[in-house]
C-alpha cells in the first residue's frame, strides 16, 4: 500500500513539475507567432543594405488590417495587423523587400504621372458637362483613381524584386510567397493602397512560385494553412 501511495505521490510531483514547463512552451510559441517591432526594424535594415538603397524612415501604424506601404518612395509603414498575420521573420523580410522594390523601381513616379492625367481628364469632362451632377461624379472618379494603389504589373515586379533580393542575400526566398499566401487567405477588408491593394490571386502566386523554383528547383515551398477565423473589424 505504501508503495502505491508513494508512486502516486511521485506522479503528482511529476505533473506539478511538468505543467509549468508545458504552459511556458505554449505561451512562448504564441508569443513567437507575432513579429516584433525590433524584428521589423532589423529586417528593414537588412533589406536596404542588400538593395543598396538609403534606409528610408520606418514607422508603425496601429491597424488590424495587415498592410505595408512605401509613401512617395520616401518612407515605409507597417501595420500591427501585418505583424500579427505573419509568422516567420523571412515573411516580413519578403514584404519589406517588396516595398523596397516599389521604391527602387520608382513606381511612385509613374503613378503620379498617371494620376495627374486622370485628374485633368476628369476635370475637363466635368466642365464639358456643365458642372452638373454627372460632371461631379466624373471628378470623383478621377480622384478615386488617383488614390488607387500600384498596377498589378508593378505589384508583380515588386514581388520579383523581393525574390531576387532574397537570393542575393542568401535569405529564404519563400518568405514573400508565404506572406502573399497569408494575405490571400486573410478575411478582412482591404485598403485602397499598400501591400494588399491587389490581393494576391492564383496567377500572382503561381508566378512567384515559378520564379523561386526557376532560380533553385531544389527549394521546398510549403503551403500555409487557411486560418480558422479572420478579423474583419478593421481598426
Amino acid at each position: 500500500m505504501k508503495t502505491i501511495l508513494h508512486r502516486m505521490g511521485v506522479r503528482k510531483i511529476a505533473v506539478l513539475f511538468l505543467l509549468p514547463l508545458c504552459l511556458s512552451a505554449i505561451f512562448t510559441r504564441a508569443s513567437e507567432a507575432a513579429i516584433t517591432e525590433e524584428q521589423v526594424k532589423q529586417a528593414w535594415k537588412d533589406v536596404c543594405a542588400l538593395a543598396e538603397m538609403q534606409e528610408l524612415p520606418l514607422s508603425f501604424e496601429k491597424d488590424k488590417v495587415p498592410n505595408a506601404w512605401v509613401t512617395a518612395g520616401k518612407s515605409v509603414t507597417v501595420t500591427t495587423g501585418l505583424m500579427s498575420l505573419l509568422v516567420r521573420e523571412e515573411e516580413m523580410f519578403g514584404v519589406l523587400s517588396h516595398e523596397a522594390g516599389h521604391a527602387k523601381l520608382k513606381h511612385h513616379e509613374s503613378r503620379v504621372q498617371n494620376n495627374v492625367g486622370v485628374n485633368i481628364a476628369a476635370i475637363l469632362l466635368g466642365r464639358a458637362l456643365g458642372g452638373n451632377s454627372l460632371g461631379n461624379v466624373a471628378v470623383d472618379v478621377g480622384a478615386g483613381l488617383a488614390t488607387a494603389g500600384y498596377s498589378r504589373e508593378q505589384e508583380v515586379a515588386a514581388d520579383d524584386f523581393a525574390i531576387d533580393l532574397a537570393f542575393k542575400g542568401g535569405k529564404d526566398p519563400t518568405g514573400i510567397y508565404n506572406a502573399l499566401q497569408r494575405l490571400s487567405l486573410y478575411g478582412g477588408k482591404n485598403t485602397p493602397s499598400g501591400f494588399n491593394s491587389h490581393p494576391p490571386d492564383d496567377r500572382r502566386l503561381k508566378h512567384a512560385r515559378d520564379r523561386i523554383l526557376a532560380k533553385n528547383p531544389n527549394i521546398v515551398i510549403t503551403e500555409v494553412e487557411k486560418p480558422k477565423s479572420a478579423d474583419t473589424s478593421g481598426k
